[in-house]
């Protein structure tokens, strides 16, 4: 079986492709979400990252130009790192030992002889002058640290914290003033830092490293043209070592670490490989699901198919098997079934018409010839006249009889009406009427009733009907034409033995006679009432047997009215 003659082949692959493009765009569409919100993140912690470094290179300058004001030139990281000059703190070591003091007891050098005092602040003067003009700050950044009790080692750690080292940083450039102006400038200049990165791509080095230097130049430049004349120029010295970090330093002597490039970097790259590699692995398991489920659905369709292919015209009583799950396919099984009902039924209905007509045909050319042979068996004493009416009546019996399997072909093939117009019924009752012998017709219910009809065909209708009764009456027919509302009705009773209530319906079948009329000598094939059905529900109209007044049958025909007629092509 050729791959794309197969249904199930061709939704297996239409729904694979649709759901193929949908993961495609739909994982391009994440990466690409992915990928900006990384670049968004690692842009917002860049920023974030510059500033706090501009933060700590603004308090190294406020700090350094505040002690430049003091006549002290030292770089003041340099000095906060080391509060206690390693040289001088020796002497300290040696004279108070190892027995804990307050912090203050060593800061301010209390418990020990005058002598070792003046020698150490003699060393301290020569190796950091910071003391010596900061006494304020210091006994604040002692109370920031609570002034513990402490061995000499502990000391030496607390007085090179960066809670210590801040308190103090802080207090000496309030005491000279000098940060009001730093602050007011980063007010101005600020703006540099925090639009640093915006339209960079962040995931690109060297992008990231020329932005910073120009960045970096910027705000210095900015910061001295905003009242801070002496604030120094900031440099990069280079984005981390083994492509790490990235490091950011000023002539302060500041180092600040910024966030990791390659990290994020690789991030999105396993990422993008993730979605190379599942899109591929879900498309191959779309398409084995779809193949299944399509297999499973269209099971039952196959064997519907497999089914009617077996199915010949002998075979009719067979019908398809019905899945039972009432969905589409459930309904196509039923409908097939249906189907193979009404084609049943209809070969029944052909094999018994062709059966009836052929054997309504076979009798009256039996009965001619029958009589033929035996008048030219015994020519000497046969009534030549007499045969020649017999034989004449059976072949007006004939002729009627394929008249009738005529209109019943041509109401098969929905050809009943070939010419339509405005008629009167009633006129049509009263003239089919005048050819009824030997009977009583009772006409004094015809009236005028105008229709629209193939006037051919409505006479054929009331002639059947008066042959009907005329073979069934005892002596009287009765006709009725009327309005009935926007109907015309047509009413047809004799006064014969009428019809049994459960044969109305039969009586309008093809070949259906029932006992009575068995009788070849009341006549009739059985097909006038037939040909009589046809012709009416091809006007739009009925008829329905009923019980007469005086218990005879009663045909009772119902048309619309010119205005509500079915329009006909002449």
């Amino acid at each position: 079986m050729p791959l794309f003659h197969s249904v199930r082949a061709r939704l297996t692959v239409a729904t694979t492709l649709i759901v193929g493009a949908a993961l495609i765009a739909g994982g391009v569409g994440l990466l690409v979400i992915t990928r900006r919100a990384l670049i968004s993140d690692v842009r917002d912690t860049l920023t974030r990252s510059l500033i706090d470094a501009r933060r700590e290179l603004d308090r190294g300058v406020v700090t350094e130009l505040a002690l430049l004001s003091l006549g002290v030139a030292v770089d003041p990281f340099e000095v906060t790192a080391q509060e206690v000059d390693v040289s001088c703190a020796a002497m300290l070591a040696s004279a108070y030992g190892q027995r804990p003091r307050r912090f203050s007891d060593f800061y301010y050098l209390s418990g020990i002889d005058e002598a070792t005092v003046l020698s150490y602040e003699a060393c301290t003067r020569r190796s950091n002058p910071l003391f010596s003009s900061t006494d304020h700050c210091e006994n604040v950044a002692i109370s920031s640290i609570g002034n513990p009790v402490v061995t000499f080692d502990q000391f030496e750690s607390l007085a090179s914290s960066d809670e210590f080292r801040g308190a103090f940083e802080q207090c000496l450039a309030a005491e000279v003033l000098v940060d009001e102006r730093v602050a007011a400038a980063v007010a101005s200049c600020d703006r540099v830092i925090a639009t640093a990165f915006d339209g960079v791509d962040v995931l690109d080095r060297n992008a990231v490293e020329s932005r910073l230097q120009d960045v970096l130049f910027t705000y210095a430049v900015c910061m001295r043209s905003n009242g801070v004349p002496d604030y120094p120029d900031l440099t990069l010295s280079g984005l981390g070592q083994g492509g790490g970090l990235s490091v950011l330093t000023g002539v302060v002597g500041r180092s600040v670490v910024l966030p990791s490039l390659e990290t994020v970097k690789a991030d999105v790259g396993a990422f993008e490989r993730a979605i190379f590699v599942a899109v591929p692995g879900l498309l191959a398991v779309v398409a084995l699901v779809t193949w299944f489920v399509v297999g499973r659905a269209l099971h039952p369709v196959e064997a519907i198919r497999a089914r009617v292919a077996r199915i010949g015209a002998g075979d009719l009583h067979q019908r398809v098997p019905d899945p039972g799950t009432g969905d589409e396919v459930g309904r196509l099984a039923s409908t097939m079934n249906r189907m193979l009902d009404r084609l049943q039924r209809s070969s029944e209905r052909q094999r018994r018409f062709v059966s009836d007509a052929s054997h309504e045909l076979r009798s009256p050319l039996a009965s001619a010839r029958t009589q033929l042979e035996v008048a030219l068996a015994h020519p000497e004493g046969v009534d030549w006249p007499g045969v020649a009416s017999g034989v004449l009546e059976e072949g007006v019996r004939m002729e009627r009889l394929v008249d009738d399997l005529l209109a019943l072909a041509r109401a098969d093939e929905g050809a009943v009406l070939s010419h339509t117009e405005e008629l009167d019924l009633g006129e049509i009752v009263a003239e089919e009427a005048e050819r009824v012998e030997g009977l009583a017709v009772d006409t004094s219910g015809v009236g005028a009733a105008t229709v629209r009809g193939d006037p051919l065909a409505l006479r054929r209708v009331i002639r059947n009907l008066l042959d009907n009764a005329r073979r069934h009456a005892a002596g009287r027919i009765t006709l009725q034409v009327s309005l009935a509302g926007d109907e015309v009705m047509a009413v047809v009773e004799d006064d014969g033995a009428g019809i049994p209530e459960g044969e109305r319906e039969q009586v309008f079948e093809r070949f259906a006679r029932l006992g009575e009329a068995r009788d070849r000598d009341a006549g009739g094939a059985g097909l006038g009432l037939a040909v009589v059905r046809e012709i009416v529900e091809a006007h739009g109209g009925t008829v329905v047997a009923e019980e007469g007044d005086r218990g005879g049958a009663r045909l009772v025909v119902r048309l619309p009215t010119r205005s509500s007629a079915p329009e006909s092509g002449d």
